[in-house]
Protein backbone atom coordinates (compact mmCIF):
# COMPACT_ATOMS: atom_id res chain seq x y z
CA UNK A 1 0.00 0.00 0.00
CA UNK A 2 2.87 2.37 0.74
CA UNK A 3 4.22 1.86 -2.77
CA UNK A 4 0.80 2.58 -4.24
CA UNK A 5 0.58 5.81 -2.24
CA UNK A 6 3.99 6.84 -3.60
CA UNK A 7 2.90 6.15 -7.16
CA UNK A 8 -0.67 7.43 -6.79
CA UNK A 9 -0.86 10.12 -4.08
CA UNK A 10 -4.19 10.12 -2.23
CA UNK A 11 -5.10 6.52 -2.98
CA UNK A 12 -4.30 5.34 0.55
CA UNK A 13 -7.15 7.30 2.13
CA UNK A 14 -9.55 5.77 -0.37
CA UNK A 15 -8.40 2.20 0.30
CA UNK A 16 -7.67 2.22 4.05
CA UNK A 17 -9.78 3.27 7.03
CA UNK A 18 -8.56 5.38 9.97
CA UNK A 19 -7.11 2.26 11.62
CA UNK A 20 -5.04 1.45 8.53
CA UNK A 21 -7.18 -1.54 7.57
CA UNK A 22 -8.54 -2.14 4.08
CA UNK A 23 -12.00 -0.56 3.92
CA UNK A 24 -14.95 -2.98 4.01
CA UNK A 25 -16.13 -1.96 0.55
CA UNK A 26 -12.71 -2.44 -1.07
CA UNK A 27 -11.61 -5.90 -2.17
CA UNK A 28 -7.92 -6.53 -2.80
CA UNK A 29 -6.76 -9.67 -4.58
CA UNK A 30 -3.35 -11.13 -5.34
CA UNK A 31 -3.56 -13.62 -8.18
CA UNK A 32 -7.34 -13.81 -7.64
CA UNK A 33 -6.93 -14.63 -3.91
CA UNK A 34 -8.51 -12.22 -1.41
CA UNK A 35 -5.73 -10.80 0.78
CA UNK A 36 -8.06 -11.10 3.80
CA UNK A 37 -7.56 -14.87 3.53
CA UNK A 38 -3.82 -14.56 2.94
CA UNK A 39 -1.63 -12.28 5.07
CA UNK A 40 -3.81 -9.20 4.54
CA UNK A 41 -1.61 -6.17 3.80
CA UNK A 42 1.51 -8.17 4.70
CA UNK A 43 0.90 -10.46 1.71
CA UNK A 44 4.19 -10.57 -0.17
CA UNK A 45 4.20 -9.76 -3.88
CA UNK A 46 6.69 -11.14 -6.35
CA UNK A 47 7.40 -10.39 -9.99
CA UNK A 48 4.53 -11.54 -12.15
CA UNK A 49 1.87 -11.36 -9.43
CA UNK A 50 -1.38 -9.69 -10.40
CA UNK A 51 -2.82 -7.18 -7.92
CA UNK A 52 -6.51 -6.33 -8.30
CA UNK A 53 -8.23 -3.60 -6.31
CA UNK A 54 -11.99 -3.73 -6.75
CA UNK A 55 -14.47 -1.41 -5.03
CA UNK A 56 -17.73 -3.07 -4.04
CA UNK A 57 -20.75 -1.59 -5.76
CA UNK A 58 -24.22 -1.57 -4.25
CA UNK A 59 -27.43 -0.02 -5.31
CA UNK A 60 -31.08 -0.17 -4.83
Amino acid sequence: MADLETRYPGIKERLLDDDGEVRRFVNVYVNEEDIRFLDNQATALKDGDELSIIPAIAGG
